[in-house]
């Protein structure tokens, strides 16, 4: 779907819209899975995911995209998404990085996301998810690259998995000045 007609979507609400975090520093590395509130254990954003999220921020406001419910990783660098982007966040170990698990929590971690999927916003609004590219992955078989990737999802009881996959925009759209023009 191009660009411009997922906007168009999105700002009437009802949908689904998940991020990959905003980009993040490769030099760093998750050194200690189970101190999440550590970021300095963690690989975090850098400059650019800083700037990426900012203008994701900048641009829902600008397109008056609503949202409703916002959920992150409990990853530091989705809640810094969030944070960023949209002034508020709830975390939920149900988003957490499915890559550092095993195939049990992996599964159980797929099956939690697609019923957020599944789930109808509150009236007029979105909701918004922030994780990791291996969750949605895991999830649905769709690979949200490069970081700061946003998916986006209609929940769709008729559909075979309750939900119907839209598109995808990047984080250029959002920094290339796209957004409102």
């Amino acid at each position: 779907m191009a660009p411009g007609a997922l906007i168009k979507l999105i700002q009437q609400g009802g949908y689904v819209i998940y991020f990959r975090h905003a980009a993040t520093d490769h030099d760093q590395f998750d050194l200690d899975r189970s101190m999440l509130d550590d970021c300095s254990t963690q690989r975090n954003l850098d400059a650019l995911g800083r700037r990426q999220a900012e203008a994701i921020g900048e641009g829902f406001k600008r397109l008056r995209i609503p949202v409703g419910k916002i959920l992150a990783s409990p990853w530091c660098r989705a809640k810094d998404t969030a944070m960023m982007a949209f002034g508020r966040v709830e975390t939920t170990e149900d988003l957490s990085f499915s890559i550092s698990k095993g195939k049990q929590e992996t599964d159980r971690l797929a099956h939690a996301l697609r019923k957020m999927l599944r789930e109808t916003p509150s009236p007029r609004s979105n909701t918004v998810l922030i994780a990791h590219t291996s969750n949605l992955k895991e999830a649905t078989g769709i690979w949200p690259k490069p970081e700061g990737a946003m998916a986006v999802f209609k929940p769709d009881p008729d559909a075979d998995t309750g939900y119907e996959y839209l598109g995808m925009l990047g984080p250029g759209y959002w920094l290339g000045g796209i957004a409102g023009e």
